[in-house]
């Protein structure tokens, strides 16, 4: 140290017994900082508190109770004759219920003193816990150099302040202990924000030198975060019980508790929840991941030490881990009600499906960081009642044939949608349940394969009920199947949304039934298809009867192929129409075609306040109703225009007799001739 450092620390010194507050100290120290040593200024701090605490015992400044005077004098004679016995609390592993260490608890032998907070408060008060740091290192170095044999070669956590300074001579006999057990004593320190940068470093070097390991303790309340670990880097970060409480009930605890774990696996970090007092938390931090667990309900502090814990707990432990690593093993992770999963980390860790309500119903978020694309599908468990967002994902299903989301028998599922969404595959839902697909986000799905469905189910299945208050894209290029809706159909209500649906294949249905009879109801909402198929209805059913209500709605529908029907059914024996104020928009171009029909059977249109236009070209094609000239249309206060280009003689198929136009303007073009109605 240079002379001019030295005359700024006796200048220092000197000015120290006139301060008598910690705020003068405060600024007594900032304005030395800088020119002496951190770690200095730090013992100066420490020094010069003790002596202000002094000093406000000895004024009366600091007011006790007639009991705090003598509790704290019980502890100075406490610590004076070192009156301290220490029970031992096992730490166990969560792979097979074993002990893996303990932690030494201290336990002061008096009535008026009873509990580790009594001491720790008056040690405080009377600036002795250098004094605590010494006796404890001694008695429970002292204790583990005489029953080693007893503890079995396990690791010993002791409690530690990094914020006190022994003297010389006690440094040196802790150092001494230290190095007969360098493997089997873990320091455990709590997170101090004002230890400067500088008496840290020395404190792990030492520790580092020694052989001993560090662990934190407390993490998760008052200055815990990232950058703070990052100074101590530990061997153990042991979470806060307040943390660790009722955590299968809360899911923000959880997701930090999560975050918590990762960051410690990410950084060879061993994870250590503390706390633990019942069975659900206990399966809740073995199925998030920690490697050690700490509580009442594994195990109470004992001045006896244990060699293991009750055989039933140890098989509930391997219990809960073999669940997490039979998910693991299998590529399932099982989310925990209402929690928030984060694809990325099962996408390191190997997994590929997310379980969902195996745990109870709740609502869980699914999400990503932008540009992923996972290998990832979502199994919903039967009889779940819940939400399930997803959030900026992208995900498809290692195995084409299966969906992206399989929801279970008897569930209603709330599917919330934030961000932009992608599917390769699409969703499952059975006959016995019920999905509403609803939030600001957007979801596209792009289907492959030989027989598909977007959302709904399989060609040879019954969908549940299927809501929609937002909309969806789907892009198929398949041989066959059903962009919303299934085989053999099921109840469908479109609330609002946008739609865009677009396939490529044979045969296929934008939404509605291939092989049944269906109900739909469209409401609200803007409907754009493109559609190229052999055989295929916009809107429909392929061989069943067709019943439909649009209303408020705008429906743009393009097709082209051979047999094809926008609004209807090719091959089923009825379609009863109503549009209410709409728009609507056919351009169709096939061999065998109508707009609105069902081409085989009989339909009945009826359309109000509505503004419907169609184009229809083809060798057969026809623009309302099919070919057994049993059609009735009812046109009212609508403006209509029919472009029909076919060979096809028109008036065999809808005769004036059948047709009911009232207000508003209705124009027919046949082979680009308009004829009058």
């Amino acid at each position: 140290m240079d002379n001019k450092t030295l005359d700024m620390l006796h200048s220092l010194l000197s000015r120290i017994p006139y301060t008598d507050s910690n705020e003068k100290l405060d600024e007594l120290l900032k304005e030395y900082g800088g020119s002496i040593p951190d770690v200095l200024l730090q013992d100066i701090r420490e020094i010069s508190t003790r002596l202000i605490t002094l000093h406000d015992l000895s004024s009366n400044k600091l007011k006790l109770t007639e009991q705090e005077y003598e509790e704290l004098a019980e502890t100075n004679r406490i610590i004076d004759e070192n009156m301290f016995d220490y029970h031992f609390q096992p730490i166990v592993n969560t792979v097979d219920g074993e002990i893996y260490s303990y932690e030494a608890l201290m336990r002061p032998r008096s009535k008026l003193c009873p509990s580790p907070f009594h001491i720790i408060r008056y040690a405080e008060i009377a600036g002795r816990l250098d004094d605590i740091e010494t006796a404890t290192f001694l008695n429970v170095l002292t204790i583990i150099e005489e029953k080693k044999a007893l503890f079995g070669g396990r690791k010993i956590y002791i409690n530690s302040f990094p914020e006190t300074v022994l003297s010389v001579e006690d440094f040196e006999r802790v150092s001494e202990l230290l190095k007969h057990n360098p493997d089997t004593v873990v320091v455990e320190m709590t997170e101090q924000s004002q230890l400067a940068d500088e008496r840290l470093a020395t404190i792990n070097n030492l520790y580092r030198q020694l052989g001993v390991e560090i662990a934190i303790d407390d993490y998760g309340t008052g200055y815990s975060n990232v950058q703070n670990l990052l100074r101590y880097m530990p061997e153990y970060v042991k979470i806060d019980r307040s943390l660790i409480s009722e955590i299968h009930d809360n899911k923000k605890k959880r997701h930090f508790v999560r975050e918590i774990i990762e960051f410690c696996h990410d950084n060879n970090i061993s994870a250590l929840a503390e706390g633990v007092e019942t069975t659900e938390e206990l399966r809740t931090v073995i199925l998030l991941g920690v490697d050690l667990v700490q509580g009442y309900y594994t195990s109470r502090p004992s001045a006896e030490i244990l060699d293991t814990i009750p055989y039933e707990i140890r098989q509930e432990i391997k219990l809960y881990r073999q669940e997490r690593e039979e998910g693991k093993k299998l590529h399932v992770y099982t989310a925990g009600p209402s929690e928030r999963v984060l694809l990325d980390r099962l996408v390191k860790e190997g997994y590929h499906c997310v379980l969902i309500g195996k745990n109870g119903s709740g609502d869980v978020t699914v999400t990503s960081s932008p540009g992923l694309e996972a290998e990832m599908h979502i199994e919903v468990a039967k009889d779940f009642k819940g939400s399930v967002t997803i959030e900026n994902t992208s995900m498809s299903n290692p195995n084409e044939r299966l969906p992206c989301i399989n929801i279970g028998e008897n569930c209603d599922v709330i599917l919330n949608l934030s961000g932009i969404n992608y599917m390769k595959n699409g969703i499952k839902v059975p006959e016995s349940s019920k999905l509403t697909v609803k939030g600001d986000g957007q979801l596209r799905i792009s289907i492959k394969g030989t027989g598909f469905y977007a959302i709904g189910n399989d060609e040879e299945s019954c969908h549940g009920e299927l809501v929609f208050e937002t909309g969806i894209m789907v892009e198929n290029n398949s041989a066959s199947g059903v962009c919303i809706g299934s085989g053999l159909g099921g109840k469908i209500r479109i609330i609002r949304g946008q739609f865009i649906l677009n396939m490529r294949g044979y045969l296929g249905v934008g939404i509605g039934a291939l092989n049944a009879d269906t109900e739909l109801e469209l409401f609200a909402c803007d409907i754009t298809m493109d559609n190229t198929l052999q055989m295929g209805v916009a809107i429909g059913s392929l061989n069943g009867s067709c019943t439909a209500c649009i209303a408020h709605s705008s429906v743009k529908i393009y097709l082209s192929g051979n047999d094809v029907v926008g609004i209807g059914t090719l091959n089923g024996s009825k379609n009863r129409i109503d549009i209410c104020e709409a728009s609507v928009i056919f351009d169709i171009v096939a061999d065998r075609c109508s707009a609105i029909a069902a081409l085989e059977g009989e339909t009945s249109l009826d359309v109000s306040k509505t503004c419907m236009h169609i184009t229809s070209k083809g060798d057969y094609a026809l623009a309302i109703g099919g070919y057994t000239s049993n059609t009735e249309l009812k046109l009212s206060n609508s403006d209509s225009s029919i472009n029909l280009i076919t060979k096809a003689d028109y008036k065999n198929y809808v005769t004036r007799e059948r047709m009911d136009i009232s207000g508003g303007r209705t124009r027919i073009s046949v082979n680009q001739e308009e004829i009058l109605i």
